[in-house]
């Protein structure tokens, strides 16, 4: 029974919300070569009440799709965060330091569904128009 109890724990665990982000925007900006995504981020559960805010501006795919980000960041915060291209979408994950030694993050998938490519001649561009506001898990 004790295990049970640690195993539901543990599940419970697994789908708890680490950060919660506000005003997300990711898109490419038509006749340019860059991409931007822009969002706000909080930790729930504490006394933060404004959102950090987090944004990249970063080089466009060839193809005009949204690129990954290796290195964004959010102003006044040891918090930055990454974006990585995988085949159901991309993954947004936001980290932050909370000792010398160790990370917290947390991760949401903004879905294929979501990442719509424009059809303006010359502009091929991709954005995402999903949900604004999300929670990220870990």
């Amino acid at each position: 029974m004790q295990f049970f109890a640690l195993a539901a724990f543990v599940a419970a665990a697994s789908a708890s919300t680490v950060f919660t982000v506000s005003d997300f925007s990711a898109a490419c900006i038509p006749h340019s070569t860059q991409c931007s995504y822009t969002f706000g981020v909080i930790q729930p559960g504490t006394m933060e009440t404004n959102p950090v805010s987090c944004q990249a501006m970063v080089s466009a795919n060839t193809d005009g799709t949204l690129p990954d980000v290796k290195d964004g960041t959010c102003k006044d915060s040891s918090r930055t965060f990454t974006v990585v291209r995988g085949t159901d979408g991309l993954t947004l994950t936001v980290t932050q330091p909370i000792t010398p030694s160790s990370n917290q993050s947390g991760s949401h998938l903004l879905a294929n569904a979501d990442l719509k490519m424009s059809n303006e001649p010359n502009a091929v561009v991709q954005s995402y128009t999903g949900p604004t506001s999300f929670d990220l898990a870990f």
